[in-house]
Order: C-alpha cells, then sequence, then structure tokens
C-alpha cells in the first residue's frame, strides 16, 4: 500500500511529464507552421527561378546554374549565373514579362564581387544588402543596394561592362 507522500509524488511526475510533453507537442506544432509558411512565401521565388533555369537552359546551353537574382526597376527582370556546356562562365537576364533574353559572358564585364567591392570603396556603406543585374535604359547594368553610414538605405546602378555608374539614389 502507498503512502501519501507516494501517491503526491507520483502524480507530481505525471502532471510534469504531461507539461513536458504539451510544450514539446507546441513547440513542434510551432516549427512545422513556420516551414509551411516559408515554403509558401517563397513560393513566387522558387518558381521564378524554375523558369528562369529553364529558359537559359534553352537560349545559352546553361548547364550548371548558380546564384539567382531579381532586379525591380522600370521592369523586373530575372538573372541566372551559371555556366554553359562550354564551362564558360555566364549571366541569363530574363524580363518578367517576355523579351529579349540577355546571354552575358561573366569576362566581359563586372561580377557582383566586383562591384560590390567599387561600392565600398566609394561609398564606405555600413552594411551591402544585395547585388543584382538587370537592364536600364537598355543597358545591362548592376544594382547594389546598400545602407550608408547614417544607416539610410541607397542604390547605385553600375553599368555592366564598364564599371561607370549610372545613377545614385541616396538617403531614402
Amino acid at each position: 500500500m502507498q503512502s501519501r507522500r507516494e501517491v503526491q509524488r507520483d502524480k507530481q511526475n505525471r502532471s510534469t511529464g504531461q507539461t513536458i510533453r504539451n510544450l514539446l507537442i507546441v513547440i513542434v506544432a510551432i516549427i512545422v507552421i513556420m516551414g509551411i509558411f516559408y515554403l509558401i512565401s517563397n513560393q513566387p521565388r522558387s518558381a521564378a527561378r524554375r523558369q528562369t533555369v529553364s529558359i537559359a537552359k534553352k537560349y545559352a546551353h546553361l548547364k550548371d546554374p548558380g546564384s539567382f537574382y531579381i532586379y525591380n526597376r522600370e521592369s523586373t527582370y530575372y538573372t541566372i549565373a551559371g555556366k554553359n556546356d562550354k564551362d564558360q562562365p555566364l549571366l541569363v537576364v530574363v524580363p518578367q514579362h517576355g523579351g529579349n533574353v540577355r546571354v552575358l559572358k561573366q569576362n566581359s564585364g563586372l561580377t557582383a564581387q566586383q562591384v560590390i567591392q567599387q561600392v565600398r570603396q566609394d561609398h564606405n556603406p555600413q552594411k551591402v544588402l544585395k547585388a543584382a543585374p538587370g537592364v536600364f535604359n537598355d543597358k545591362v547594368v548592376w544594382e547594389v543596394t546598400y545602407r550608408n553610414q547614417k544607416g539610410q538605405l541607397c542604390y547605385e546602378l553600375v553599368n555592366f561592362k564598364t564599371g561607370k555608374v549610372i545613377q545614385s539614389i541616396n538617403n531614402l
């Protein structure tokens, strides 16, 4: 026969076990919900990437897709970096709503790293947020987004081939 203390101890242990189990269920449910939310919110980007890779394979014989970029200015452009069947590094720039697909050899212009380095030297930003290739005034450009030393948002458009700054937007 169990004493009163033993009965209370058993109840307390069961209660602690149920609390831990319920807490684990809540944590797992939160993780699952966050995962579903992430997948749903990322679906348009994933679809755009798949479509861009498909077009790049058709027009540029892309065999090794790499970085994916989205550029939004006057129009939206999707760009995929990678290598073609001759192992040459390429950028394939695809307009969102149809138009001319541009296939660029990466060695004919600046790389993302070179453009970011140029912006760092010129502006000493607090943080570079992204660099994305696109088309502005019918020229291929790199759009570099960064935060200046005051934390304000800035954009710099740099010509892909020459490295010349086409447009700067500061202190947004």
